[in-house]
């Protein structure tokens, strides 16, 4: 499995020590220390991993929004060379997953590297990915047919620009057609990272049969042979891992805000610190949502017929039940929720419906009664969950 790099660095003498490192390490390289051709390069080309150092941080950041806004290297692996802790923050903040302080000293570059290449390795290996634009329908709790365009395409999950920040717990519905295939795929996945940029990584949990030989069909034809089998191996074993990556610093010192967690890989760096890369932004709605399962039971109105379900994503405006028969949109319906300390009766209209997954319920608040019923679900979900 060859592994490739883009080495743009202004400094002769960082340059060459890097140069040292990629060779014994067998990764290859392209030395590119003019900005503007790395940036064409990088819309040329893919590569495994960027490692950038610039005269200046503004050069750097340039380039790493120009990295993260590019198809073939939106996700590759970014090292940035600084010399101090200035716009180390917002450097994370555009993906950047390791950082090497100067001077660049040959043992500590080539741990740093070495776990890099190891990061490198385990996504080549496990999350190889096809490259595709296609349109696609996306519905989300009581968000129902938003526009989106998938980037690229794994057996187990795929990277979506959705355009906007999307809630960080969500279930989410796609709907889209592959190129060069006549049948749609429909399948569910769940959100498991999300940049600034409004693109995000959506691990897939619910694929029809259908959908399923559609993906593979697909892949099959348009990643390498290897890569094929290499995916395939590993889906059998690991197909629900979620995609993330770590973000890997040298400094010394943590972050007071990111997470930091031990890694294996990066055993022999002492100095690594593993911090979190997705950031928390505040959700922009304006109402908190909830992600939750209660036990529940929804009936459609008139009849007393029960249908068994499970509550998720609440808010005070609504909520989603997962229902293997969803009721049509616009139906009426009560919900039926019970916990250990209490036994509730909302009623809703569906606002979107899911065959074979779920439906988003908007509440119908009339009464006095009815609002107290929801604050009380609300103030009991929120007591055991952080809102999303």
């Amino acid at each position: 499995m060859t592994l490739s790099a883009l080495l743009v660095c202004v400094d002769t003498a960082a340059a060459e020590v890097l140069q040292r490192v990629l060779e014994e390490l067998s990764i290859s390289y392209e030395s590119c220390p003019d900005f503007a051709r790395a940036a064409i390069r990088l819309a040329q080309q893919r590569f495994d991993v960027l490692i950038v150092d610039g005269e200046s941080n503004a050069k750097v950041m340039h380039l790493l929004k120009e990295t993260r806004l590019s198809r073939l290297n939106d996700s590759t692996l970014a090292v940035a060379v600084v010399s101090g802790q200035e716009s180390i923050r917002e450097m994370f903040s555009m993906g950047v997953n390791f950082v090497v302080y100067k001077p660049v000293a040959y043992d500590r570059a080539l741990s740093s590297l070495r776990a890099a290449r190891a990061v490198m390795r385990k996504e080549k290996r496990k999350n190889a990915r096809a490259q595709v634009h296609a349109h696609a329908t996306v519905d989300y709790a009581n968000v129902q047919q938003e526009k989106a365009t998938l980037v690229d395409l794994a057996q187990d999950g795929m990277s979506v620009l959705f355009g906007k920040k999307m809630p960080p717990t969500s279930k989410i519905y796609f709907q889209f057609r592959l190129p060069e295939q006549n049948s749609s795929i429909r399948l569910s996945g769940q959100l498991v990272w999300q940049d600034w940029n409004g693109r995000g990584g959506v691990q897939f949990v619910d694929v029809p049969k259908t959908s399923r030989k559609l993906l593979s069909d697909f892949l099959s034809a348009n990643l390498p042979r290897e890569s094929v089998t290499e995916v395939a191996q590993d889906v059998t074993v690991e197909m629900e891992e979620p995609l993330q990556l770590a973000t890997v610093s040298v400094a010394e010192q943590t972050h007071s805000r990111a997470k930091t967690e031990e890694s294996s890989e990066v055993q022999a760096g002492s100095e690594l610190q593993v911090l979190s890369s997705v950031t928390r932004d505040n959700d922009k709605r304006t109402e908190l949502r909830y992600a939750c399962r209660l036990g529940a039971e929804v009936y459609r109105t008139g009849t007393a017929v029960p249908n068994h379900c499970c509550l998720t994503d609440l808010s005070s405006g609504g909520c989603y039940l997962e229902v293997s028969l969803p009721f049509p949109s616009g139906s009426s319906a009560e919900i039926l929720v019970r916990t250990y300390e209490m036994k509730l009766r909302l009623r809703g209209t569906v606002q979107a419906s899911h065959p074979g997954y779920g439906m988003g319920i908007a509440f119908e608040l009339k009464t006095k009664e009815e609002r107290d019923s929801v604050k009380k679900l609300l103030d009991f979900v929120a007591s055991t969950t952080d809102p999303s």
